[in-house]
């Protein structure tokens, strides 16, 4: 670990608000998805969330006020100067017909290809605890089917300027695997192309699925890989990494009780590390116990091993990031105070070593920070990189997006 490393320099670049919408419509910039691509522009995917109507959100099974099937809606945002300054918005949406509000993006750029992948979720007339798990496929120039959350997939090869959509909500139904099927969303932030190992060329999106509500009212929530062995052409579903053991249940904000594995970040471990092909895993714990859970995959993400609480990563319960470093280091950013959304930090785990530690405070200690993603862009070898972090910022009544560069 080097000095500069040790001691990076952190600028906050900027800020993202609805004024910089066409129409400036009021509302939240939220869920943050992040991609470098090679030699070429950062892209940034991002919600716009109108505010909500008062108690309308409970009334169709949204998790939160603000979430589907508020009438949301993704924007793309490009830069050319590493984070320092970004383009105008521009809106993307699917064709479909039926479909209410759009949310949740994540992206997942495939070297092999140099095609770039979104995922996102789409409401038809319900959120994530008012849906069923789907009974058929979706069917082109028809309406979806009523009672479901959709899983939908785009993708571009021209670095975000056109886009072909597709439905996946199919593969959450009824299976021998899963016999009552399920309820999912892709979890926002970014996906990943597995670079070596047994699996080298795989894609791999998060997902989070909502089960079946246990007897006392709570919702037991899992954290599943949505996997491609052939460049995205066909997709199937990893096995649920299983619940942490002694796994509690709590509410956020007067939503429904979760418990279990929440929205989760993964990055590889370094080729040569002895963990050739391994993965990490990062994620939210759906109990809210206050740390951040690990585990990991020998098996490109198929499988994984039982989370256990990460001590030296406090968090409230919030969705952060995961990253590698040049030269084996691994970066996480997420909210550092256990009760709370506030005190942003970037926090490393160097190559080789087992605990994690502080690597960058990106706001103060009550400052709030909200979900958050991030984008490694190296330098020359040997030489460090260049970490932007996009975060929430709350600010009542909405919420911007804060852009972050750290030097290490």
């Amino acid at each position: 670990m080097t000095d500069a490393i040790d001691q990076p320099d952190v600028t906050m670049t900027g800020r993202l608000s609805t004024r910089d919408l066409p129409g400036g419509s009021p509302g939240s910039l939220r869920v943050p998805a992040l991609v470098a691509l090679p030699d070429g522009p950062l892209l940034l995917v991002h919600d716009h969330r109108p505010r909500p109507g008062a108690g309308a959100w409970r009334e169709h099974g949204g998790a939160l006020p603000d979430d589907l099937p508020n009438p949301n809606s993704l924007w793309l945002r490009r830069s050319d100067d590493a984070g320092v300054t970004w383009s105008a918005p521009q809106r993307l949406m699917p064709t479909d017909v039926g479909l209410g509000g759009v949310s949740d993006p994540s992206v997942l750029y495939d070297p092999r290809t140099g095609r770039l992948h979104l995922f996102a979720a789409a409401a038809t007339d319900v959120g994530l605890f008012g849906a069923h798990p789907p009974s058929r496929s979706a069917r082109e120039g028809l309406a979806p089917e009523p009672g479901t959350l959709r899983l939908l997939h785009a993708v571009s090869p021209d670095a975000g300027i056109t886009w072909d959509w597709e439905d996946l909500t199919a593969l959450l139904a009824p299976t021998a695997e899963r016999p009552d099927g399920v309820v999912g969303f892709p979890v926002s932030g970014h996906g990943l192309a597995l670079a070596h190992g047994a699996h080298a060329g795989r894609l791999v999106q998060p997902l989070v699925t909502a089960l079946a509500p246990r007897p006392d009212g709570t919702r037991p929530v899992r954290a599943t890989a949505l996997l491609s062995d052939d460049a995205g052409a066909t997709w199937f579903l990893g096995r649920d990494v299983p619940a942490p053991e002694g796994a509690g249940a709590a509410s956020l904000a007067g939503g429904a009780a979760t418990t279990g594995v929440d929205e989760w970040a993964l990055a590889e471990l370094p080729a040569g590390s002895g963990e050739q092909g391994g993965l990490l895993l990062s994620a939210r714990d759906g109990g809210y116990g206050g740390r951040r859970l690990t585990a990991q995959s020998r098996d490109g993400a198929m499988t994984w091993t039982t989370p256990r609480p990460e001590e030296t990563l406090p968090d409230p319960g919030c969705n952060g990031s995961l990253v590698g470093l040049p030269g084996g280091a691994m970066v996480c950013s997420h909210a550092g105070d256990p009760r709370s959304r506030c005190a942003g930090r970037l926090s490393v785990l160097p190559a080789g070593a087992s605990a994690w530690r502080d690597l960058a405070v990106l706001t103060g200690p009550d400052e709030p920070f909200g979900y958050s993603d991030a984008a490694v862009i190296p330098r020359f070898p040997g030489s460090g990189a260049r970490v932007v972090v996009v975060a929430e910022q709350p600010q009542e009544p909405d919420t911007t997006l804060a852009c972050f560069v750290v030097e290490t």
